[in-house]
Formats: C-alpha cells, structure tokens, sequence
C-alpha cells in the first residue's frame, strides 16, 4: 500500500485504479529509442514550424531540427529519463505571417521503456498569444518586458480524448476539440490550482473542471518534479511527471500529458515511474553476512519494492518508502538461512499516481 501522501493522492485523484504493473525488463535490450512528432503554433493546428530546434535537458549534445512540415526525429538513451524542449526562435519562411516568432516549451519527463514515441508534439505560442495567456493568469514575472518568462515555472496539460491517440496529425486535428469534459487534476507534491481552460481556450478561473477544451494550467509552480493525476466521474486518465525550474513552460500537450485510458487500458510504459535499476551485484563480508546492492536512477519521489526469489518463492523482501530523485543505492541482506545458488532480484518501482513498473536481475549468492 502507498503510504502518507501517495495514499491520499491515490484515494482523491484516481480512485477506483489498481495498481498497475507495467512491462519487465525487456525493454533494456536496445540502446537508443526516437522521440518524433510535429512543432506547431499553440490553437494554430494548420500552422506547422519549420527549422525549429529540438533539445533534451538531460542530454545538451543531443538535437533535433523540424523539417518543412514541422516534424521532428530525436534519438534519445533508451532506459533513462529524458525531458525533450523546444528552443525559442524564428518562424521559417512560408510559416504564419502574423508572427515571427515562437516561444520555448518543454514536453514532459519521459522515461522510455524499448518503444520508439509517437507524437511527441510541440504547441508554442506567439509573442502575442503568450503575453496574452500570461497577462490573463497573472503569471509573476519581469513587469517591464511582455515576454518575459516566468519567474517561476508554469505547467500546462490537456485532459485529451482517446480517440486522439495512435491516430495521424490530420486525424489529430479532425478530431479537435479534443479534450475530456468535467476532469479535475492535482499535482503531488501540491501547489496551488490548476485552473481550467474554457470551451474559448481560454484559461478561466470560475472553472473548476475541464471543459471540452480539456486546458489545464499550473501558473506558479517552484523548482522541483511533480507527478501530475486527473480524476473524472467515469473516465481514468495517464498521469505525468513536470520537470521544473525557473522560467520553464512545460506543456505536456496531447497525445501524451492527462490522456485518456480505455477500460482495462494501461498507461503508455514511457509516461510513468521516471526510474530505472542501475546495476547490481552480491558482497559477502563473511559466511554468514551476504548483500545485494543494486542502484535506482529517479528523477522522481517513488517508492521501492525489492526482493529475492528462488524457484517461484520469496526468499528476502523489503520495501523502501520514500527514494528521493538522483542516484541511490540500496541494500538488502541476505540471511544464513538463505543457500547459495541462483536468485532472481526483482525490483517494483512505483511514481505517486500508483502505477508500478517491475525490473529484474539474475544473481548468484555465494
């Protein structure tokens, strides 16, 4: 059971969802997964993005340019966290005369699991329309230059459909609006909001639950990781993991961000848990004192699950509730009365909205 606030988190925002466990190890064969979708201008749909660059917070070397349609193909580390973000810059010739220029934007923190991921898309507002939403949300920032960013992070989803998701750009867009009605969401750890855009896509604080728009916004959110949940009369959304630090926008925008699950579905493996095991291996300091050590790379607070098993059967169990982000090793001992031989350590990882991802390692204890 999740403990303190992952509990009440669980119980508010996604009452009636069991505990998932996702994909196995499988996924840690290959080495390199792409992220791929289309750079467009924010309520623009028909207004694609040439020549705009495509970065990673995790990894500066890596890079990606939209071609004259406005997509974009990043390769990225498979296994590992990855925040993908859209450089600020001009529009390329051809693209919308009204402005030119387009705002930085980060997606959210992904952590791919063997899968390429589709869709990946970038909605960037003008100057305009983003001092524009900014003035309307009152967002703090530098009151002497409209564009300026914020002073603190700013976190924007989309309560989407399922019918928008494994679908073409065009479907995509035939398919606007394309947000669920009555969502509500929260943010674990809390900060204050969010507020609810209006069936106008406009973000409107009389509102206390999405409209068909399905905009949802964070506008003053510190420096810090935050799994963000929705909750809906009948419907079960994907959570997602906000990577923020002053001056960001991250728009975790449709497809992927608060998108919808069919029943029984399960959320995309790369939207969840933004932890992977790193490594273990057996120390032994004498005949009767045996440990495992393994380590967990997070870029969340999650919790940890690990145990031995041998022939089906458990033999070492221990849970550790609260992994902060960063690299942490962990320990198990092994007892005497455990004999030498072949072991499996299988390891869950579990991110605040409840969902667990299962990894393992074949060992030998001496």
């Amino acid at each position: 059971m999740l403990t303190g606030l992952w509990a009440l988190a669980a119980m508010v925002a996604v009452a009636g969802l069991a505990m998932l466990s996702l994909a196995g190890e499988s996924w840690a064969a290959k080495k390199n997964v792409h992220i791929s979708g289309k750079v467009y201008r924010f309520n623009h749909m028909d207004t694609p993005i040439p020549g705009a660059v495509v970065k990673v917070r995790e990894y500066p070397e890596l890079k990606a340019v939209s071609d004259s349609v406005g997509d974009y193909d990043l390769k990225v580390p498979n296994d590992t966290n990855v925040t993908p973000y859209l450089l600020s810059g001009e529009i390329q010739p051809g693209g919308d005369p009204s402005s030119n220029h387009y705002n930085e934007i980060d997606l959210q923190t992904f952590h791919p699991r063997g899968k390429n991921l589709q869709n990946a898309n970038f909605q960037t507002p003008t100057d305009a329309e983003y001092s524009g939403l900014k003035a309307i949300l009152g967002v703090p920032s530098d009151p002497s230059v409209p564009t300026s960013r914020p002073d603190q992070c700013v976190v924007v989803t989309t309560s989407s459909a399922r019918n928008v998701r494994g679908v073409d750009y065009q479907t995509f867009w035939d398919r606007t609006p394309h947000g669920v009605a009555r969502a509500t969401a929260l943010a674990v750890p809390a900060v204050p909001g969010p507020v609810y855009f209006n069936e106008h896509v406009i973000p409107d604080r009389s509102k206390t639950e999405s409209s068909e728009d399905g905009g949802i916004v964070w506008d003053v959110v510190p420096t810090g990781t935050y799994r963000m949940i929705g909750d809906h009369p009948t419907t079960r959304f994907a959570s997602f993991l906000a990577t923020c630090e002053p001056g960001r926008i991250v728009n975790a925008n449709p497809p992927w961000g608060m998108y919808e699950l069919a029943p029984g579905e399960q959320p995309l493996a790369a939207s969840n848990v933004a932890a992977g095991l790193d490594g273990s291996k057996v120390k032994r300091k004498s005949a009767r004192k045996r440990f495992v050590e393994f380590k967990v790379r997070t870029s969340e607070l999650i919790e940890v699950k690990a145990g031995l098993r041998r022939n089906g059967k458990g033999v070492v169990e221990k849970r550790f509730n609260r992994i902060e982000p960063g690299t942490r090793q962990i320990k198990l001992q092994v007892g005497p009365n455990v004999k030498p031989g072949k072991v499996r350590l299988q390891v869950f990882l579990t991110d605040r909205s409840g969902v667990s991802m299962k990894s393992f390692r074949k060992l030998r204890l001496p």
